[in-house]
């Protein structure tokens, strides 16, 4: 499980004649972007297939991300829910409703979508197509030599929420304490969305993104190649305490997990930054990402995927 390399998903990148299409299949890049006149159409679709409990409002917040970092504003979504066909009808229901209560929760309108249940399915999958609309879209390719890199809000947030939730006798047997888990599942519902913070810095960035499958580290590097800069990333990466626990009781990289709450922007220098942390510099002679001195490498499967798919974790 995880993401498709570059080099091959790049085979299949092809140009249009449609001037419509500013943004097409690129990587790095988070919605496809439409020139509609006045303003800008943003689409993207997002499945979830790695989490159980917290399925139906990570369907609408984790694509609603994904616009929010174009400078777009969240708007229609169309989720089509898949389940088992054993499911039962209340699992359904609550599915649905967290779909809901979340499309509230960022003012988005559900205006369509597809439910269906399929008889080899082992777990729910939602797939959501999100849209927006902005006047002045912002692009990953965008950063510029000299910009300063900004990380808001800590890495591992989906993952370790995920973990939390869906894994919580196995972390618990693993020495995790009981209380802290069930802070992280009630708790931490909010912190997987970076709308908020995108639009925060949406009229001083010159490139955002959001940090998703293969971690932090893996975001930054998708900035770097979009944009075929050097990004150099001196600071430490900030991670939640509770991230690192439960990592570590896992034995995998808190720094490549899953980590849709992170908002990753680039910005002028002597930007006045309005939360967040300067972790590095924007430099020429790309694309790479060097971490603390080091190469950083592209990464093509998510630590969670890792971890739903060993064996010794009940799973």
């Amino acid at each position: 499980m995880g993401k498709f390399p570059h080099e091959f998903l790049k085979r299949f990148f092809t140009d249009h004649d449609d001037e419509r299409i500013i943004v097409g299949p690129r990587y790095g890049e988070d919605a496809a972007v439409l020139d509609f006149g006045e303003e800008y159409l943003i689409v993207h679709p997002d499945p979830i297939s790695g989490a159980v409990k917290h399925i139906g409002w990570l369907s609408v917040h984790i694509p609603a991300n994904d616009i929010a970092v174009t400078g777009a504003e969240p708007r229609w979504a169309l989720p089509t829910v898949q389940v088992p066909e054993d499911m039962e009808f209340s699992e359904v229901e609550d599915i649905l409703e967290d779909i809901s209560h979340a499309a509230d929760d960022l003012n988005i309108s559900l205006i369509g979508g597809h439910t269906e249940k399929v008889d080899f399915l082992e777990r729910p999958m939602v797939t959501t197509c999100m849209m927006g609309v902005t006047t002045d879209p912002i692009f990953t390719h965008s950063s510029r030599p000299g910009d300063l890199i900004v990380q808001v809000g800590a890495g591992g947030i989906e993952g370790t929420w995920v973990l939390a939730s869906d894994l919580y006798d196995v972390l618990v047997h693993r020495g995790i304490d009981p209380t802290v888990l069930k802070s992280i599942s009630e708790n931490w519902r909010d912190d997987v969305s970076v709308v908020k913070n995108a639009g925060i810095f949406r009229d001083i960035s010159t490139s955002m993104h959001d940090a998703t499958e293969g971690g932090i580290l893996q975001g930054l590097y998708e900035m770097a190649l979009a944009s075929q800069n050097r990004f150099e990333v001196s600071e430490e990466l900030l991670v939640r305490e509770e991230t690192v626990e439960i990592c570590r009781a896992l034995e995998i990289d808190p720094f490549r997990l899953i980590s849709s709450g992170c908002l990753l922007a680039t910005v002028p220098p002597e930007t006045e930054i309005p939360m967040g942390k300067v972790i590095g510099e924007v430099k020429s002679g790309g694309p790479s990402l060097i971490y603390e001195g080091d190469s950083v490498q592209e990464n093509t499967e998510d630590e969670l995927f890792k971890v739903l798919g060993r064996g010794d974790v009940g799973l």
